[in-house]
C-alpha cells in the first residue's frame, strides 16, 4: 500500500471524442496516462495500471480539464501519482515553491 510517482515530462491535450469531452495523455519515463474528460454521465473508474502495464486510465469531470492543462503549460516539475489500493485516488502534484514566486516579473520591472 503505497503511492506511486511518475515525473510528467511531456503530454498532449484534445478535445472531443466520440464518447468524452476531450483528454490530457501524460508520458513519462517508462509511464503513459490517459485522463479522459466527461460531461455527463458518471465517470468510471480509473483503471490500475498493473492492468495494462504502467498505464493508467481515469475518468473526470470536464470542468477539471483546464486546471489540469493549466499545470502542465505553466509548472514544472510536475508529478503523477497514484494510490496502488485504489487507482481512483490519483492527481498531479508540482514540485516545491517558494511561497509567493508569481510568475518571474517584477512589479518593478515592468514599468
Amino acid at each position: 500500500m503505497a503511492w506511486k510517482w511518475y515525473e510528467i515530462s511531456s503530454y498532449k491535450a484534445s478535445i472531443g471524442g466520440s464518447s468524452y469531452y476531450g483528454g490530457v495523455q501524460l508520458f513519462g519515463d517508462g509511464f503513459y496516462a490517459l485522463l479522459k474528460f466527461h460531461k455527463e454521465g458518471p465517470l468510471g473508474n480509473a483503471s490500475a495500471p498493473t492492468t495494462f502495464g504502467q498505464r493508467f486510465y481515469s475518468h473526470m469531470d470536464y470542468q477539471q480539464m483546464s486546471a489540469i492543462v493549466d499545470l502542465l503549460r505553466n509548472e514544472k516539475p510536475i508529478r503523477f501519482g497514484w494510490y496502488d489500493q485504489n487507482p481512483n485516488l490519483f492527481h498531479l502534484m508540482t514540485g516545491e515553491e517558494p511561497v509567493g514566486e508569481g510568475d518571474g516579473l517584477l512589479a518593478e520591472d515592468a514599468d
